[in-house]
């Protein structure tokens, strides 16, 4: 066995699910990213924590606005969360980069991913500092299921690019 150190060790960790993660501006404007640290963690109450960098611009919207939509993609969404990924909101409209469809939440301002398989509507629980990110706990008031679709996970890269699939 070759000793790594934990970085090497967290990019060899795949396949990695990804998923949306959508928050709102003060004006009401969309914002979002790509998160591959993601996890249910409790049926009840009902969570789901992301970590997120702690100089992302989706990190700063979250802790503005109290809220966020997880969004698990499939195979037709791959262009928007390369998009999603790769862009930062505070530089780019990632909604109409990619001209993503949304829906209106039931109970937040944040939008949900029409054509995701699952989204969840979440107000933060807790935050919880980790390192370099910070792990939002969301508490979620409402789910999603788009019958059908399938969930598309992050297998690896090749030559610096993400390769995925779905299953």
């Amino acid at each position: 066995m070759k000793r790594v150190t934990p970085r090497e060790a967290f990019d060899r960790f795949k396949p990695e699910s990804c998923v949306f993660v959508i928050s709102v501006e003060p004006n009401g404007r969309p914002s979002g990213m790509i998160a591959g640290w993601n996890m249910k963690c409790s049926y009840e109450p009902p969570l789901f924590a992301v970590a997120l960098s702690r100089s992302g611009y989706t990190h700063r919207l979250i802790r503005q606005s109290k809220e966020f939509v997880v969004a698990v993609p499939n195979k037709g969404l791959q262009s928007a969360v390369e998009c999603f990924g790769a862009t930062h909101g505070n530089e780019v409209d990632k909604f109409k980069e990619t001209a993503l469809a949304t829906l209106p939440a039931k109970h937040i301002r944040s939008p949900l991913i029409r054509d995701a398989t699952l989204n969840f509507e979440c107000t933060l629980e807790r935050e919880v500092e980790a390192g370099d990110h910070w792990l939002f706990i969301g508490r979620i008031l409402a789910a999603y299921w788009n019958e059908g679709k399938k969930v598309l996970l992050n297998m690896k890269k090749v030559d610096g690019k993400r390769v995925f699939e779905e299953f």
